[in-house]
């Protein structure tokens, strides 16, 4: 295979949008079961859209989230609605569990300034594969415009990977303030479930 233009490398990678399948949510789900370590730096986390399940996480020693943007209030609200909505209330369980284990690590770095969202996925020998693009696990995708994303493998993850680390070592904790925000909301769901049953 030629590279694209003159200096770049040739690898292959695999180009996608939300219309056809797989799509972003397929994806990230197929890649997170393969993997032992994800690295993965978003703009934004929005609770009521994650939804990897158990099985899809069980291999996954460590995750850790860079976030550029973070809102408490915004996380608080969201995490409330997790836990009143009897499907997904697991999800927010599950990363309250991962936080408490400390298999899942957020950091904030509202300087660092990356662009677009990525993902390094990574087995026992080293990353594998990385995920560029629009990170939203939402279906339908909510707008009219389309969502690219990209995996690629070898040299690219390689660097994903080297530059998720060195924004990590400038972001700072806040792996403890979402679990506080998460056990909130599970302690204030909890009367009204027993309420409602």
């Amino acid at each position: 295979m030629d590279p694209i233009l003159p200096g770049l490398a040739a690898e292959p990678a695999t180009f996608f949008d939300e219309r056809g399948r797989p799509d972003f949510r397929d994806v990230f789900g197929a890649l997170t079961q393969r993997s032992v370590d994800i690295a993965t730096a978003v703009q934004r986390v929005r609770l009521s859209t994650v939804d990897l399940s158990a099985g899809e996480l069980a291999r996954v020693e460590h995750f850790r989230v860079l976030v550029a943007e973070i809102n408490a209030l915004r996380l608080d609200a969201e995490a409330r609605n997790l836990q009143l909505d009897p499907r997904r209330a697991p999800n927010a369980e599950l990363l309250r569990r991962m936080l408490e284990a400390g298999r899942l690590e957020v950091r904030s770095s509202p300087l660092a300034g990356w662009m677009p969202d990525f993902t390094v996925f990574s087995d026992s020998e080293g990353p594998t594969a990385v995920l560029v693009g629009l990170h939203r696990f939402e279906r339908p995708y909510p707008h009219r415009g389309p969502a690219f994303a990209a995996v690629h493998g070898g040299d690219a993850a390689r660097l994903g990977a080297r530059r998720h680390a060195q924004i990590w070592e400038r972001a700072h904790d806040v792996g403890p303030a979402i679990w506080n925000i998460l056990s909130k909301a599970r302690r204030t769901a909890a009367p009204s479930s027993a309420a409602a049953g």
